[in-house]
């Protein structure tokens, strides 16, 4: 399995307004074929992150939506890269490195504890965003 991103920010000349998005119908595509159907979104602050869970390829993802004309943002699609995410557990959020090679989570670095995507789910673990945000070179800490 891999985990894929689908991503909504300004473009970067645009000044950052406060302004609500509906996206209608987003679909994630590899090949031409549809591998994921986010469907519907509201998006209430810049930038937004939704991830995914698709089967394991290695073409390109793409995204179509039906309502992108007319708005000035950006999006962006691609498997998840390797970095820290802040991450929501059961017991608050934490920051988890991701390394995209091996599709694992590290969740403890000096005791190299380290587990796959189907064992992050299964933790009720959820993706929240990255750690850094590497288009706008400064962290959301």
């Amino acid at each position: 399995m891999n985990v894929v991103y689908f991503k909504v920010d300004y473009p970067p000349h645009e000044r950052q307004t406060s302004n609500h998005y509906y996206l209608k119908s987003v679909q994630l595509l590899r090949d031409n074929a549809v591998v994921a159907d986010l469907g519907d979104l509201t998006i209430t602050h810049l930038p937004a992150w939704f991830y995914t869970v698709i089967p394991t390829g290695f073409s390109k993802i793409e995204f179509s939506m039906k309502n992108r004309s007319q708005l000035r943002i950006e999006c962006q699609a691609g498997y998840l890269r390797t970095g820290e995410y802040i991450v929501s557990t059961p017991g608050g959020e934490v920051t988890l490195p991701f390394n995209a090679l091996t599709g694992l989570w590290t969740l403890n670095k000096q005791e190299e504890e380290h587990i796959n995507h189907q064992e992050f789910m299964a933790r009720k673990y959820s993706l929240i965003r990255p750690a850094k945000i590497l288009t706008r070179g400064v962290s959301v800490f």
